[in-house]
């Protein structure tokens, strides 16, 4: 009888110091409940950064197609990936809004540093030039442009798009060969012009 006490006595005693008997596993350990926050925390702001990086995805996508005009991508991407300011920022906003005329004689005022952005702007001022109605300097401007860089593909692209407006298909055929000679594999330019052409020619 006396040991039957001695063991009842003990028995809760030894319970405590082994984590509190059987009934232990019956509860999470802090540490468990920690961890399970954490995840489920960092689960959640995994979709969180997620959902904002494709918003911001498309936000970007949608900034950047703009009119018909092929020129929602006209040198910026690389420019702003190095960094580079980019002279004609303000032209490109002008012609999103179809402001063809403002933007030419803004382009008239604007100094380039080097041949490349030199025939990248006779390019625009070609470019708008014929958005403005003004075939004739159009032509110029594009000429000037592939004198600087036989192979920019879109003063071609832009050339041929002259070329069908004024109903010499041959030559904007031409400048389809020419591009697709620089650009041998898949190129809006080259796609937009063939476009065009099959137009003209239904």
């Amino acid at each position: 009888m006396q040991c039957l006490s001695i063991f009842i006595l003990v028995q809760p005693v030894f319970g405590a110091m082994t984590g509190g008997g059987l009934n232990a596993k019956n509860f999470p350990s802090s540490s468990s409940a920690q961890f399970s926050s954490s995840s489920s925390s960092s689960s959640s702001s995994g979709a969180s950064d997620g959902a904002g990086s494709s918003s911001s995805s498309n936000a970007s996508n949608s900034s950047n197609s703009y009119s018909s005009s092929g020129y929602g991508n006209y040198g910026s991407k690389k420019d702003k990936k190095k960094n580079v300011f980019d002279p004609f920022e303000r032209i490109y906003g002008l012609i999103r809004l179809e402001k063809f005329a403002e933007a030419h004689e803004a382009l008239k005022f604007i100094s380039v540093p080097t041949p490349s952005k030199q025939a990248d702007k006779y390019n625009l001022l070609g470019f708008t030039a014929r958005k403005s109605g003004n075939l004739k300097t159009a032509g110029e401007y594009y000429e000037r442009a592939l004198e600087i860089n036989p192979k920019h593909i879109q003063a071609l692209e832009y050339q041929g798009e002259l070329y069908l407006q004024l109903g010499d298909i041959d030559r904007a055929k031409k400048n389809l060969e020419k591009i697709n000679e620089i650009c041998w594999l898949i190129c809006k330019e080259k796609k937009m012009l063939k476009n065009a052409i099959d137009l003209a020619l239904n």
